[in-house]
């Protein structure tokens, strides 16, 4: 995973594949370095949610969810961490997810990831500025009273005077971006699904 999204010379990306070739088990990990594009071949649409449980329940093997919880803090790859917080670790820009496994099945969960946009609770909208500076800035409100105080994607707080804001608009949607499980193998996407699942859940 360390050499995801890095680029690679010719004999780095040939010895990768005679791995992948030597090691059939290990031919999504190596696609996800050498071809991104073709880890998403035949997959489902974003927006088939049944379709993709029925492919990660195809995924040979069991779950891992500690694995799940590597990927989750992954400062690379799921990215999860930069804006969720999981047991008094992350960042707090969106939802905590300690308890999310209590919140709904696999099923709800995996919509969440898959389309982040589709529901979003309106505390967690953000809102766009346009500043008088002439910059810009998307971040959710925190409060409003003599300043605005907003959290950006960082999950550090910023604070706007009114004569500072030409325009605002409040966008319906997540601050999460589209397209994660494209990042991610079929079963990286399971264990982190399953990491999820089982978040809050009593033994």
């Amino acid at each position: 995973r360390a050499l995801r999204l890095t680029s690679l010379d010719n004999t780095q990306t040939e010895t990768l594949k005679a791995i992948a070739k030597a090691h059939p088990e290990s031919a999504a990990l190596v696609a996800a370095v050498t071809d991104l594009t073709s880890l998403n071949a035949g997959r489902p649409g974003l927006d088939d949610t049944p379709g993709w449980l029925k492919r990660l329940d195809a995924v040979s093997g069991a779950a891992d969810p500690e694995a799940g919880r590597r990927l989750f803090f992954h400062t690379k790859i799921a990215l999860c961490s930069t804006c969720h917080r999981h047991n008094g670790r992350g960042n707090v820009v969106g939802p905590d997810l300690s308890l999310v496994g209590r919140q709904g099945g696999r099923e709800a969960l995996l919509q969440s990831i898959l389309e982040p946009h589709r529901e979003v609770a309106p505390q967690f909208y953000p809102t766009q500025l346009k500043l008088a500076d002439g910059t810009g800035f998307i971040g959710i409100l925190l409060r409003s009273s003599s300043v605005d105080v907003f959290r950006d994607i960082t999950g550090k707080e910023r604070s706007f005077k009114p004569e500072e804001i030409v325009e605002r608009t409040e966008l319906k949607t997540s601050l999460m971006p589209p397209g994660l499980p494209t990042m991610l193998t079929d079963r990286e996407l399971r264990d982190l699904l399953t990491f999820l699942a089982s978040s809050g859940n009593r033994p």
